[in-house]
């Protein structure tokens, strides 16, 4: 399936540390469409991962 990486970076850095009901792990899934996004917190960044793919993108 296709991630829609823009939507799911923007995503996270909205909610992620907001709303903690939700995104309330260092580390865990969630899903977008129907595809799981396995995450990793860490101080400045998260890491994302679906599909096989890998990306970082910053804390705001």
């Amino acid at each position: 399936m296709f991630v829609d990486w823009d939507f799911v970076a923007d995503q996270f850095q909205q909610y992620a540390d907001t709303d903690p009901v939700h995104w309330n792990e260092g580390e865990g899934c969630i899903h977008f469409a129907g595809v799981p996004v396995f995450y990793q917190r860490h101080d400045d960044h998260f890491i994302l991962e679906a599909d096989g793919i890998r990306v970082e993108i910053p804390r705001i």
